[in-house]
C-alpha cells in the first residue's frame, strides 16, 4: 500500500485526465488536488508541499519540465513523474537530466501509474529512513 494520505498534484489540461488520476490515487488512499494549468499548478505548489507530482509535459502556458524545476525549487523532497502524449528520447533525458523520477507515455494502463506511484513512494520512504 501507499503512504497514509500522502499528498499527490495532479498536473493536465485535460481535464479527464486530471478526473481519473485524480479518482485513481484517491482509490488508493492518497490526498489529491488537480490543476489545468502550469499556473494553477505553482500555485497550490507554493502554498505547501506535496510528497508526489504527477504533470504532463506540454501544458498551455509551460511544460512539464518547469513544474518539475518548481516543484523541487520550492520543495526539494518532492517526487515529480512526468506524462506525456508525445515522447520522444530526447524528452525523456530531458526530464531525467531536470530531475524527474519517472517518465511515463500515454496512452498507459491505471497499474502502469500505480506502479510509477509506488516505486515513487518508496523513495519517499527510503530517503526520510536515511535522514
Amino acid at each position: 500500500m501507499t503512504e497514509a494520505r500522502a499528498r499527490v498534484l495532479v498536473v493536465d489540461d485535460e481535464e479527464n485526465m486530471v478526473h481519473v488520476l485524480t479518482k485513481l490515487l484517491r482509490g488508493e488512499g492518497f490526498e489529491v488536488e488537480g490543476a489545468g494549468t502550469g499556473e494553477a499548478a505553482l500555485e497550490r505548489l507554493r502554498a505547501g508541499p506535496f510528497e508526489l507530482v504527477l504533470t504532463d509535459l506540454k501544458l498551455p502556458d509551460t511544460d512539464g519540465i518547469e513544474i518539475l524545476k518548481a516543484a523541487r525549487e520550492l520543495h526539494p523532497e518532492t517526487v515529480v513523474i512526468l506524462i506525456t502524449a508525445y515522447g520522444t528520447i530526447g524528452s525523456a533525458i530531458e526530464a531525467m537530466r531536470a530531475g524527474a523520477y519517472d517518465y511515463v507515455t500515454k496512452p498507459f494502463r491505471a497499474g502502469e501509474i500505480l506502479q510509477a506511484v509506488e516505486k515513487a513512494f518508496e523513495r519517499v520512504r527510503l530517503r526520510r529512513e536515511v535522514a
